[in-house]
Order: structure tokens, then C-alpha cells, then sequence
């Protein structure tokens, strides 16, 4: 062991004189413990949240979906076989969407109807998994998937009826008057996303397109690619390729809001817990001085024997980056086992119609973990600066003088 290291580590051991150092010193290193434990159950909280709400948003929307810029794609199931030629395609599907009324028995709702081809449709969504109540083998003519929160809401299961009433009218006597079709709950579906869950419908397309009368044409063609953060060159390749006037969204661009909220919200916890391990930053300055005021006699014996400025300046880094290294470990340690057990057990419950999961995530990630302990470890460096300086700065015969 190293002169420098062996004297550090030798100070930092209390003596009954030194009680009040030794407070501080443990108060220091469990300050940096206590910031880096709460950067890491922090970040790892948001990289839950985002891992969980990717995982569930691309379980039920396309990775890259294909519009026109006017009117509705005709033969999409051509279109869809072409597109699932290009290289990163895994499947693509065709699709109706609309906002339309939903009627049971008991109370009508606003929903979005998404008209789709069943066999197509679970290549590239997780519907069929999704599925809690009924089969998808019975759907076909006339019949309706819904979400499991919708259900409840308007008090329809597998095996009622309800009428769907679309925004396009028919011209009777009394004038125009909405025509509502009829439908056979099959199934119902629970993605784990509250808004999905209460406010969307699933039926056939051909269903879809008498119901919105919009002939036999597509509104949009969904694709599922194999990596899906090259979703935006894939997009623009099948946009090439098929040309016309094909324009097209990526999964990042129809949630750009919502992730960009997480990640400032990253950056904003990543600051203002951060400030925990500043406060036990200043602890270990406090330290130091002490330390130095406590060491002057015995810094000054070490300098007379032929210790140099620099070897006296190291002593007193390496205490400080000793406690820092001593308190992020602990920190480590302890915020990793605080997001096991607390992801392990849904230690935190939540309001799924508010935040769209029943309990908090933790996901804690070895970048995040690295960069918070490279950081933690700087600033206990950075704290040793001017307490270090000034036990170099230290005269051997004024320090013994009064000795």
C-alpha cells in the first residue's frame, strides 16, 4: 500500500480525541450513500416508467404507420404484401380508424373504432395476447373487441350487444338521421394502458368501412420492423419505394410528447437529488479542515522527515475520495436492492386511470448507475481541493513551534 493511502486510511480510524472528526466522517460518507441511493431509486424510476409504457404503447400501436395525404388506400392488402418485402419489415396491416358513439344498455360512450383484418392484425400488435374474456376465433361479421375498462364502464361483456353509431348520416323522412349498426361483444382485451383500455374498439374491417362509409379502402397500413429504432429510415424507405403520396409516422413521432416529458423529467431529478450529494460534499470539507487543524503537529513531523508538499496534498485527497468511494458503494448497493424489492413486490400502488399502470416500475440501469457514481466520486474529489492546498501550505517550524 501506497505511503500516501496507508496515512489517509489511518486518519480516517477515530480516537477517542477525534470522536467529533469521526462523526462528521461517517455523516459524510452516509450523505453520499443517501444521494447516490436516491439518484439511482430515482432514475431507475423513470427508466421504468419508460421501459413500461414503450413496452405497452408498441404492444398496441404500429412502429411506423402509412397514410396518404388524401383519401384512403386502395388495395391494401397488396400494399401490405409489397411492404412486408422491404428489408426490416416483419409485417404490415391494414386498418380503419374513426371516432364513433358506443350504446349498451346502460350509458353511450365516445370510442375510437379501429376496423382490422384479425390474421393481420396479431402480427404486428399484441391484441391477441391481450385478450382476458372470449376468443378472437369468434370474431368475424358483426361482432366487437373492447378494452376491459370500457366494459365495465357501460356494463357490456362477452355475449351482449351494443350499437355502434358512426358520424355519417342517412337521408330518411324525419331528415338526416345517424344509422347505428349492431354488434356482438367477443372479447375483451386489458393492454394495461387506461386510455386504450376505456376508450377503444376493435372490429372487422369490412364492418368498419360500412359502418363509416368509406368504401373499400384503408385509412392507414401499420408495420412492425425488427429494430424499432430504425423506424424512421424503414419508414422513408417504403415511402420511396411505394411513392405516390404515401407520407408516414414512427412510434417515436406519435409519442414524441410523452417521452420527451421523461426524459427532461431525467434530467430535473438527476439535478435536484443530486444537490444530496453536494450537501455531503461540503460534510467532507468540513472533515478535512478538521482534520487538517486536528493533523497540523503530525503533518508537520511528516514534512520534517521528507514528506513533500505533494505527499501531504494526496494524503488528504485520497480521504476525501476514500469516503466518497466508501459512500457511493454503500449507495450502489443500496439502490439497487431498495428497486429490486420494491419492483419485485409493487411496493408502490398506483392509479391506473391517472398514470396508466397500477404500480411505480423500478428498472435501474448500469449506465445510469456508472454515471452516478463516476459524478459522486468528482464531487468528493473536487471537495478535497482547498482542504488538501492548505495542509500542503503548512510550515514545519510554525506548525511545531508551539507544540
Amino acid at each position: 500500500m501506497k505511503f500516501e493511502l496507508l496515512v489517509a486510511i489511518r486518519y480516517l480510524r477515530a480516537k477517542r480525541k477525534q470522536a467529533v472528526i469521526s462523526l462528521i466522517t461517517v455523516i459524510s460518507v452516509v450523505g453520499v450513500a443517501a444521494g447516490v441511493a436516491a439518484l439511482i431509486i430515482a432514475l431507475a424510476i423513470n427508466a421504468g416508467f419508460t421501459e413500461d409504457l414503450q413496452h405497452k404503447l408498441l404492444g398496441a400501436q404500429a412502429h411506423i404507420t402509412l397514410r396518404k395525404d388524401v383519401g384512403g388506400i386502395d388495395n391494401y392488402v397488396e400494399v401490405a404484401k409489397q411492404i412486408e418485402q422491404i428489408p426490416g419489415v416483419v409485417a404490415a396491416a391494414p386498418s380503419v380508424y374513426d371516432t364513433v358513439l358506443i350504446s349498451s344498455s346502460r350509458i353511450r360512450k365516445g370510442v375510437i373504432v379501429k376496423g382490422i383484418i384479425p390474421d393481420l392484425e396479431s402480427r404486428i400488435s399484441a391484441l391477441s395476447a391481450n385478450i382476458v374474456d372470449g376468443s378472437l376465433k369468434d370474431f368475424g361479421q358483426d361482432s366487437i373487441v373492447i378494452g376491459k375498462e370500457l366494459s365495465q364502464s357501460i356494463g357490456a361483456f362477452v355475449g351482449d350487444n351494443v350499437q355502434i353509431i358512426g358520424a355519417t348520416t342517412t337521408l330518411t323522412p324525419m331528415g338526416s338521421m345517424p344509422r347505428p349498426l349492431t354488434f356482438k361483444v367477443v372479447a375483451i382485451f386489458s393492454s394495461g394502458l387506461y386510455d386504450l383500455d376505456s376508450t377503444w374498439v376493435y372490429v372487422p374491417i369490412r364492418d368498419a368501412q360500412r359502418l363509416l362509409r368509406t368504401g373499400d379502402v384503408a385509412g392507414s397500413i401499420e408495420v412492425k420492423v425488427n429494430d424499432i429504432y430504425d423506424a424512421r429510415v424503414i419508414g422513408k424507405r417504403i415511402v420511396d419505394k411505394l411513392g405516390g403520396s404515401l407520407v408516414f409516422e414512427d412510434w417515436m413521432e406519435l409519442n414524441q410528447s410523452i417521452f420527451h416529458a421523461l426524459r427532461l423529467e431525467k434530467v430535473v431529478m438527476f439535478i435536484t437529488i443530486g444537490l444530496i450529494v453536494i450537501v455531503a460534499a461540503l460534510n467532507i470539507v468540513a472533515t478535512l479542515i478538521m482534520m487538517v487543524l486536528e493533523k497540523t503537529r503530525d503533518i508537520a513531523i511528516l514534512m520534517s522527515m521528507g514528506a513533500t508538499q505533494e505527499n501531504i496534498r494526496r494524503v488528504f485527497i485520497l480521504q476525501g475520495v476514500v469516503i466518497g468511494i466508501v459512500g457511493t458503494a454503500i449507495g450502489v448497493v443500496l439502490g439497487h436492492a431498495i428497486s429490486f424489492f420494491a419492483d419485485k413486490y409493487h411496493l408502490i400502488s398506483l392509479a391506473p386511470d391517472v398514470y396508466t399502470i397500477a404500480y411505480v416500475p423500478f428498472r435501474p440501469e448500469i449506465m445510469d448507475t456508472l454515471v452516478v457514481s463516476a459524478v459522486a466520486v468528482l464531487i468528493s474529489f473536487v471537495a478535497t481541493l482547498y482542504p488538501s492546498s492548505a495542509a500542503s501550505r503548512l510550515q514545519p517550524v510554525e506548525a511545531l513551534r508551539y507544540e
